[in-house]
């Protein structure tokens, strides 16, 4: 069965992402690994708080865990449409992350959202979704996605 990778950043992109998937899914009888890649882990953390408030791995470990059940709750809102669905989160540079993913999974396609950030920012930046358009040998549905 083919998969389908449908990549979320846990805003309000995913909602747009998840209806493209899922189309794409129901029309092909494929199953939606949806992911999301996690900050990584910064070089340089603290232990414990203390009067200046340093951030600290307790504190990571805490966003990483509200992280995942987020994944988890929308791929439950997923699984109820019918759809077969498989949440994942990884660690890592995003579109590399995204890449590894699509290629372990054999995904049939990748379905990103885009926010259309202005172009000073594309400029600097980039995008994951361009950035994923060059770099990939599969086929990527950008989905765009109007901020609310």
């Amino acid at each position: 069965m083919p998969d389908i990778l449908a990549c979320v950043d846990l805003s309000t992109a995913a909602t747009e992402v998840l209806g493209a998937a899922a189309a794409i899914a129901a029309a092909s009888g494929s199953r939606v690994h949806l992911l999301h890649v996690a900050a990584s882990e910064p070089e340089i953390a603290g232990y414990d708080r203390g009067p200046v408030a340093t951030w600290t791995r307790d504190d990571r470990a805490h966003e990483l865990l509200d992280e995942h059940r987020e994944l988890r709750e929308t791929a439950q809102a997923l699984a109820e449409r019918g759809i077969e669905v498989v949440p994942l989160v990884a660690m890592g540079p995003t579109v590399a992350s995204i890449l590894k993913e699509a290629r372990r999974i054999d995904a049939l396609a990748i379905v990103v959202g885009t926010h259309g950030h202005g172009a000073l920012h594309h400029l600097l930046l980039g995008s994951v979704a361009e950035h994923l358009i060059r770099a990939s040998d599969r086929p990527v549905l950008v989905v765009p996605v109007r901020d609310r």
